[in-house]
């Protein structure tokens, strides 16, 4: 994990598989992190891929209309404000729980939806684990027209 994480009263198993789960195959950081990787370690630009740590899974980015959700723990400790069964419906059948009744349009739940219960599990322990953090202003999408 690039940042610290917080194992009191967290299952460490569950946290190591869904560590590896969102960062080695998932490529949740791609998506939910923004910029995705610290200042001079871009891979795409030569960089050796060091993610970035302060805004980790903090969402932010734009895809047109639609921006990455924060999948950080909340106050309350829930990633993204969901509880475990909830993030797992999620991942299955990509309700939004922004927008009830609409389906996440570039999540790729379809894919996702497809792991092992277990696995799911292991990446919201995972999630339980990381740090709080916001969305870098430089990502934040333009204001509405």
């Amino acid at each position: 994990a690039p940042v610290v994480l917080n194992l009191r009263g967290k299952n460490r198993e569950l946290v190591g598989l869904g560590s590896y789960i969102v960062n080695a195959q998932g490529a949740c950081n791609d998506c939910h992190t923004c910029p995705p990787f610290t200042p001079d370690h871009d891979p795409y630009a030569g960089g050796d891929g060091v993610p970035n740590a302060a805004n980790y899974l903090a969402g932010g980015t734009a895809f047109g209309p639609f921006v990455s959700r924060n999948i950080t723990p909340d106050d309350t400790g829930k990633p993204a404000g969901l509880t475990r069964d909830e993030f797992i419906e999620l991942m299955r059948k990509g309700h939004d729980p922004d927008n009830p009744g609409e389906l996440l349009q570039v999540m790729p739940w379809p894919v996702y939806g497809r792991m092992l219960k277990s696995d799911l599990a292991a990446v919201y322990e995972y999630l339980r684990a990381i740090p709080h953090a916001e969305p870098s202003p430089e990502c934040a999408p333009p204001p509405e027209r």
